[in-house]
Formats: structure tokens, sequence, C-alpha cells
């Protein structure tokens, strides 16, 4: 049994590469004959960093060739039908999809978060392709919704859970992080930090640098988290910089199992990163999200949490509500485990299809 997957994958981004590892690791658990292939921006780097197989993506012979070969097609998770980041993302991702169908492979979108999609093109690339494939899972419901405002109404639409809910740490990451950790704070409690550079949010830095100052005061260590590295880092040292009090910025790139066992030992997580916010959860870490795109809006409704309020004083009472209120992090904790449960069905609707 072969698979491939299609997705944002080999360019260092620690969700995607995240997924990459939890997908296929769910899989292979289920079912320890299957093979896979990646397509990917940098075929070296993936199959180094995941022991994959991998193709270069835009290598029209080597995708028609894997896919011919290929049992199924594994579109995502992550957000891949979007066109806010640029004309062209969306239209590869369903060109890949729209190929393994003329090919007479069946298609499952794997998780996948759906939106926002503008652009007229988009949408009907979207209706005509989308409702051509045999399963779609999506992450949330906003995205569901989404595509049935599009017009996708024929295959079966299943809200399940992003796949990243399945990956555990292993012992040799648990151990490392926790080295690292020790290493610049030798006690005290922890908050990570998780920000990217994104002109449309404003200047929220100042503010999110006070509600920071305060948590070093009463005792908490700052640690900034670049999930994409290393584009996360000038956003990150940019926070830094206007703090009074001192913090650290992680100058290097982790494995996807390395960031959720680093997350795990932390206090709370304030992320802009969709899975900085996802690696807490799974790990019971509490998390608060700023809001920078839908996405974060639909993860953090899934949790009964709000965005990250763009006042100082509300930001802090949103800090101590998690911080003090263990009704809150039992019920984030309850959420992440019936998420956890969803996550894994998605696997068994993918095999289904073989």
């Amino acid at each position: 049994m072969k698979i491939a997957l299609s997705g944002y994958y080999g360019f260092d981004n620690a969700g995607d590469e995240a997924l990459l590892s939890a997908i296929t690791s769910t899989i292979k658990r289920l079912q320890p004959a299957a093979r896979f292939v990646v397509l990917s921006g940098y075929p070296g780097k993936t199959a180094r960093l995941h022991g994959l197989r991998a193709v270069n993506r835009i290598n029209p012979w080597s995708v028609t060739r894997e896919l011919l070969e290929s049992d199924l097609l594994i579109s995502g998770g992550g957000s891949l039908f979007q066109d806010v980041t640029g004309p062209f993302s969306l239209p590869y991702y369903i060109s890949v999809v729209a190929l393994a169908k003329m090919l007479g492979k069946p298609v499952i979108f794997y998780a996948q978060g759906v939106g926002p999609i503008d652009r007229w093109y988009s949408k009907l690339l979207m209706r005509l392709i989308a409702n051509r494939v045999e399963i779609i899972t999506l992450r949330d419901e906003d995205s569901a919704r989404l595509l049935r405002e599009i017009g996708v109404t024929r295959p079966p639409i299943k809200v399940t859970a992003d796949p990243v809910f399945t990956l555990e740490p292993g012992a040799e990451a648990s151990a490392n992080m926790q080295e690292l950790l020790n290493s610049y704070f030798p006690s005290g409690k922890i908050v990570g930090v998780s920000v990217r550079k994104w002109e449309p949010l404003g200047e929220y830095q100042p503010d999110l640098a006070l509600v920071l100052d305060r948590l070093v005061r009463q005792g908490y260590q700052i640690l900034f988290i670049p999930m994409d590295y290393p584009a996360d880092l000038e956003e990150s040292h940019k926070v830094a910089s206007l703090m009074q009090e001192e913090s650290v910025v992680l100058e290097r790139n982790f494995s996807s199992e390395e960031h959720v066992a680093l997350i795990a030992n932390l206090e709370l997580m304030i992320g802009m990163r969709l899975h900085s916010l996802i690696f807490a959860a799974s790990q019971n870490t509490p998390f608060l999200g700023i809001s920078y795109d839908p996405k974060i809006d639909a993860f953090l409704k899934l949790f009964d949490l709000k965005p990250l309020s763009r006042n100082v004083e509300e930001i802090n009472q949103q800090v101590d509500e998690l911080l003090q209120n263990n009704e809150t992090r039992l019920r984030i904790a309850t959420r992440a485990a019936e998420l956890r449960a969803l996550a894994e069905e998605t696997a068994h609707l993918a095999l289904s299809l073989v």
C-alpha cells in the first residue's frame, strides 16, 4: 500500500512538519504495511527529517509518476485551501488533487482548515474539483460551512480534528527539551510566546510586551519559540526588545517532537501560530491565541476561548483566568482528549479508501 501526501512540506514550518509526522505515524500504527511518498518543497530535507521518501512537488513528471503508482492521495492537513497568502497556493494544491482524480486515484482531504477563499477562480476550482474527491475531513465547523457556501456538496464532509493531536514526543525528545529549559531557567515557571510578522494586525507588540513584563514580575520566565524558523525570529526579537524585563528567544530550529515536548513543560502558551496552540492543547498546557486569521478564532472556539484582547487590562484578566482557574484548565484537557480521538478517526477514514 502506497500513499502520497500533498501539503506545505519541506519549508521548516513547525506546524506543517508536525502534521506530516502525525499523519504518517498514526497511519503506520494502524497499518504497518503502509508506505509513503511526500510531495515536498525540499525532498532531501523531508527525507532526512522524517525518514520518508520524497519528491519535488513542482516537478510534473515526478508528481505524475508517484501518483500513478500510489493507492491514495492525502491532501493536507493544514490550511492548504485558502487564497490570502497568495494567488497561486490554492490552484497548486487543488491541481494535485485534480491530477490524482484524472489518474483514477481516491483522494481524502485530511483534517484541513479551509479559507479564507475570496477570489472567484479559487471558489470555482474548489467547487469543480472538491466535489469529485471521496471524503472530506475538516478540523473545524467554520471550514465545513465555507465549503457548503462555495457549493461543495457531493462528497461526505466530516469534522474531525487536527492530526497533531495524535503526536506524542518520544523519551529522547522530552529529555533533550527538559535539559534545554534547565539551561535557560534553572528554576521558575515558564510562559511560552509564539509570534509572527503580520502587518494587518497592527502594532500589537508594545501591549504584549507590557503583559509579559507583568508576568516576569509575578515570577514567570518568558520564552519566545519561533515556530517557523527562521522566519519568526525577527518578530520574536522585536517583542522581546520592547520588554523591560529579561526574556529568552530560542535561536535554533526544532523537530515537531521537540516542539511538543518543549511546550508540554510550559505554564502557559501565548501564540499566533496555530500549531503552537494545538501543541499546547494536546499536552494540556493552557493557551491564549492572538488572532490574525480565522483559523485561530475557529480553533479557540473549540475550547470556548476568545482571542486575546487588544486591551492590556483585559489581556491581563485573560492570562490570570487561565493561570488560576483550574476549571478552565480541566475543560481544555477534556476537550483535547476528545479531539485526540477524532484525529485518529481521520486515519481510519483514509485507510478505508484503500
